[in-house]
């Protein structure tokens, strides 16, 4: 019979007593943490949500520019909180107040283009483009084809005409948006500020959470960098000298609102197998036509086909792998359905962070691959052994 001491019994059995209750016990902690930990994180998803755009704009952000910010930080003898600052100020100057001055400029480029459109030798000369007479022959196979249909006067005509009444009606809610992205860029200021004073925390805490091996979370973290920079330089470099390109051909062949084109062809530069061509080739259909009416010298149809044709679709092929700088990149048909859905989840900037998720995916599953590789290589017997 074992006697225990006042002490003993008054602090109860040891664990070493009970070890299947302990066990349980264990267990059932876990499971309840886990489940609390797991709705908790729902919760704050839920939160979060709507200000998504504005979190993965801010990380990308203090990804691209952490660099600079820890030798602001250096200089500052390690405030954060300061450098960071700065780094915002900087960040405001060097990309706000340029945007906000190119966008006051598109919105008189754009002005001027509505101008053009909506003046009296606009809607003469597209009267005068004679479609029907020369689509006579489809109706030897399609007979209920009616060619004046497709002709300008039918099509472009009325939608020019409507213009002035669209942006009477959305007026209030284009000011609206712009009120939006002003929001917009102060909360990604935010989030860059967060992620400057505490991203390298935020990184320590994840790598100790991890369950892989310290090697592949280091391999993560880098590539993790590697691709939020290579995708962004990718993306949004090949895009801006694709427009830029396109705007120069444009302003040279005498299109009215270049810079306005331009812009457009950047945009849709960032759209695989779309690119800037939607842009030069319906400019370059226009100047043919006005040449072949003596509106226009024929050069001017002739320089933008061959400007089109080289330079700005030779930039993709140029621009991209020298901003890739040899980094793993998605293929286009993949690429096409990372841009779209992540037009549709995320709106605009989904641009870039659609392919980001996809390129980020690929990096585990080529983690995963080799850590189970070597897992089983490692198992196997030696010959002999």
């Amino acid at each position: 019979m074992t006697i225990l001491t006042p002490e003993e019994g008054a602090a109860g059995p040891t664990p070493a007593s009970d070890p299947p209750r302990s066990r349980e016990w264990r267990v059932g902690a876990i499971i309840f943490l886990g489940v609390l930990a797991m709705a908790l994180l729902y919760a704050s998803f839920l939160i979060i949500w709507p200000f998504m755009t504005a979190v993965l704009l801010g990380a990308i952000l203090v990804i691209l520019t952490f660099p600079i910010f820890r030798r602001v930080r250096i200089r500052l003898r390690g405030r954060s909180e300061w450098s960071a600052a700065i780094m915002l100020v900087g960040i405001t100057f060097l990309l706000f107040v340029p945007a906000l001055i190119l966008s006051i400029l598109l919105v008189q480029q754009a002005n001027t283009v509505i101008e053009n459109l909506q003046s009296g030798d606009a809607q003469a000369t597209l009267r005068r483009i004679d479609i029907s007479s020369r689509l006579e022959f489809i109706r030897r196979i399609a007979p209920n084809f009616d060619p004046a249909s497709i002709s300008p006067e039918r099509l472009i005509l009325p939608a020019i005409q409507r213009i002035p009444g669209w942006v009477a009606r959305h007026g209030a809610a284009v000011l609206g948006g712009l009120a939006g992205l002003v929001i917009g860029f102060f909360l990604v200021l935010l989030s860059s500020y967060f992620f400057y004073v505490h991203g390298e925390a935020i990184v320590r805490e994840l790598t100790e959470l991890s369950p892989l091996p310290n090697r592949y979370d280091r391999e993560f973290v880098a590539k993790f960098r590697d691709v939020v920079d290579a995708t962004f330089r990718g993306q949004i470099m090949t895009a801006l000298a694709q427009g830029f390109a396109t705007g120069i051909g444009l302003a040279i062949a005498h299109v009215p609102g270049a810079g306005f084109w331009g812009a457009v062809a950047a945009i849709l530069s960032l759209l695989p197998m779309v690119g800037a061509a939607v842009v030069w080739v319906p400019a370059t259909i226009f100047l043919y036509i006005s040449s072949t009416m003596g509106d226009r010298p024929l050069w001017h149809a002739v320089f933008l086909t061959i400007w089109g044709v080289g330079p700005v679709s030779l930039i993709d092929n140029v621009v991209r792998p020298w901003a890739m700088q040899g980094k793993a990149q998605l293929p286009a048909i993949p690429l096409l359905f990372a841009v779209l859905g992540g037009l549709q989840a995320f709106g605009f900037v989904g641009l870039v962070i659609g392919p980001l998720v996809f390129s980020l995916l690929m990096t585990i599953l080529d983690i995963y691959k080799r850590a189970f590789a070597a897992r089983t290589v490692a198992t196997v017997p030696a010959p002999g052994g």
